[in-house]
């Protein structure tokens, strides 16, 4: 009960805050949502028995519907092994216990995200709504299937993609690379200057999400031309400089340009360069950048959305819900239907829950739940911060290049098959 007030108060702020951003939409009419969808397990490896699905709205950030999906019964096993499947005991005993199984799906556990996301798009205009753009990571074929299905009649249905899923994709990319190269005995990696280590590939990662980032609302040429200036930059010599697609201002990024805008001698690429590739590297990572840099891919990040607010619902949930414990259907709806009110509405939910049953919080409960959402928020605030992002990155590139020294000074210490 508690996530059905939850969801339906949610509902009811997102139509208020559409209808004040366009007072020509009519009290009963279904209207067009930008939504996040993502799916999550309770187990992790994708043998699951429990899948979640949610659906978040882009400009209020609240949780709308969610779905739990479960493909095994505790009861239906035990009847199972006592009975024996297609036995008419069983048949007998099935027929009483259907209503109340707890089992709704049946598929792998991967296909979860794509059977939630069927069952939430079909009901979503019984709520007066029609999710017609979808922020999605790319990881199943949820907007394809979507897609075939038409819900809408109207083929309305749009992509946006997932920055941060997006740069990933180059990250995973790169590291594949260095293992086919490596195959073919062609060494990408290792401790030479220019080579595609660990550490590299964090940053040109981090290159490449900028590069989408500082370009949002413009258009995929300026946002290639942003993406394809990172790699040649880090590809640029004295003998060969590249630099035609870097920034040209005097507040550039791009030591070489800057110098020139501010009417200086430009420094060493040696010294300047903190990235350096060289052409072996260049030119078999070239082919995947051009992949990256597609105009129908950039298209779609243009807004430059995330999903980071499903990822911490996530967190929400399966903090109350530990995935080491085996669980039950019930466990993980109950886990679901808290921390999506606790998401939506902070911790003073819980106190409205308990008000609701007749139960008095008592002063003391009633503070805390106010003091966890206040730090909450200062949390937030804090990560959001250019200071406190630029000191999470130096901190993670610093332990990620710390821990390649150690691997160097060691040698081979561990991999399948080594010694």
């Amino acid at each position: 009960m508690a996530g059905i007030a939850s969801l339906s108060k949610a509902r009811a702020r997102v139509r208020e805050h559409c209808q004040k951003e366009n007072s020509a939409l009519e009290a009963n009419s279904a209207i067009d949502l930008a939504v996040s969808f993502d799916g999550s397990w309770h187990k992790r490896g994708f043998t699951s028995n429990y899948g979640v699905g949610s659906i978040i709205h882009i400009d209020t950030g609240l949780v709308i519907d969610y779905c739990v999906l479960s493909k095994f019964c505790r009861n239906c096993a035990s009847a199972e092994h006592d009975l024996g499947r297609g036995s008419p005991e069983f048949d007998i005993w099935y027929a009483g216990h259907a209503i109340d199984c707890d089992k709704n799906y049946e598929g792998s556990s991967p296909g979860m995200e794509v059977a939630a996301a069927e069952i939430l798009w079909k009901r979503s205009l019984s709520y007066k709504f029609r999710y017609t753009t979808l922020v999605s990571d790319g990881d199943s074929k949820v907007f394809t299937h979507l897609k075939d299905l038409n819900i809408y009649g109207e083929d309305v249905l749009k992509k946006e993609e997932c920055i941060n899923h997006v740069s990933k994709r180059l990250g995973t990319a790169l590291r594949n690379q260095v293992k086919v190269c490596k195959a073919q005995k062609i060494t990408l990696g290792g401790k030479s200057h220019g080579s595609l280590k660990d550490s590299t590939i964090k940053k040109l990662t981090r290159y490449y999400h900028n590069a989408v980032f500082s370009s949002i609302n413009k258009d995929a040429p300026t946002v290639r031309n942003s993406i394809l200036a990172t790699l040649h930059h880090c590809t640029s010599t004295d003998e060969k400089p590249s630099h035609t697609k870097c920034p040209t201002d005097t507040n550039s990024w791009c030591f070489y340009n800057r110098a020139i805008a501010n009417n200086e001698i430009p420094g060493s690429h040696s010294d300047n360069i903190k990235t350096p590739l060289n052409p072996t590297v260049l030119k078999h990572i070239a082919p995947i950048y051009k992949r990256l840099t597609e105009t129908s891919l950039l298209e779609r990040c243009l807004k430059g959305q995330t999903q980071n607010a499903n990822e911490s619902l996530h967190s929400f949930i399966w903090r109350k819900c530990d995935k080491a414990r085996s669980v039950s259907r019930r466990i993980v709806e109950a886990a679901v239907a808290e921390g999506v009110s606790e998401f939506n509405f902070g911790n003073a939910s819980a106190i409205n829950i308990l008000q609701k049953n007749k139960i008095s919080p008592g002063k003391k409960s009633i503070m805390i739940a106010r003091v966890r959402d206040r730090r909450r928020k200062l949390k937030i605030h804090q990560a959001k911060s250019e200071r406190v992002k630029r000191r999470r990155n130096y901190l993670r590139m610093k332990n990620l290049q710390e821990e390649e020294k150690r691997k160097e000074l060691e040698g081979i210490m561990y991999g399948a098959g080594e010694f």
